[in-house]
């Protein structure tokens, strides 16, 4: 076991976002199994067990069961199977412990749901979505070759610092931003998903974009 050295506050500090979330303990295999593809599917993440939404410490007391749960998650719940890495860390007296997953070659992965249906899950900002069926296809063919990456001009580069602190952008909130027509901004953001930087999410009332 680890000392936290501050590392556990350093986490929690950043709050859930893209590649963390945190767990009081682990309870419904189902839910977490969710988190844990979605994780797989997009840039891998930590989560990190023994934490309330809000932060707040508050340990694991059974480590070794609480790691058994999520290794059945993992590869019980979740087709293809995910692999995890374990850590524990104690802070203030507390064990947190720290489940890592990595982003996976072997996309997508999906999650058995209660009525024996198979879904994909991905993780967009600090939240666990279900995956369109063009965003699944995307993940389905991400492991074919792509060109090397160009250099990014001023707008596009502008759209990535925006997204590495706005998590998501629509093509009307695009345009606005980079003050460009929505058809011209709609080419640039296709553009930017077909070279393999951006992710498309189109299940929700309306489509957004972001960071792969």
């Amino acid at each position: 076991m680890k000392q936290g050295h501050h590392i556990i506050r350093d986490w929690i500090s950043e709050r859930e976002h893209s590649t963390l979330e945190f767990k009081m303990q682990v309870t419904q295999l189902n839910k977490i199994a969710r988190t844990i593809c979605a994780f797989a599917n997009t840039k891998g993440g930590r989560l990190l067990i023994g934490v309330m939404d809000d932060g707040e410490i508050v340990g694991v007391v059974h480590v070794e069961k609480a790691q058994r749960k999520l290794r059945e998650a993992a590869s019980v719940y979740c087709d293809p199977p995910v692999e995890l890495a374990f850590e524990t860390f104690e802070e203030d007296y507390l064990i947190v412990l720290v489940a890592t997953i990595a982003e996976s070659q072997q996309k997508p992965h999906r999650v058995q749901q209660k009525n024996g249906e198979w879904q994909t899950f991905i993780r967009a900002g600090n939240s666990t979505r279900k995956a369109s069926k063009l965003v699944e296809k995307t993940l389905l063919n991400a492991d074919e070759p792509t060109v090397t990456r160009r250099k990014l001009n001023s707008k596009e580069q502008g759209l990535v610092a925006f997204l590495e602190k706005r998590e998501s952008i629509t093509v009307l909130r695009f345009a606005q931003l980079m003050n460009i027509s929505k058809r011209r901004a709609r080419r640039m953001l296709t553009d930017l998903v077909r070279e393999g930087i951006l992710h498309l999410h189109d299940d929700q009332k309306e489509d957004y974009y972001t960071l792969v």
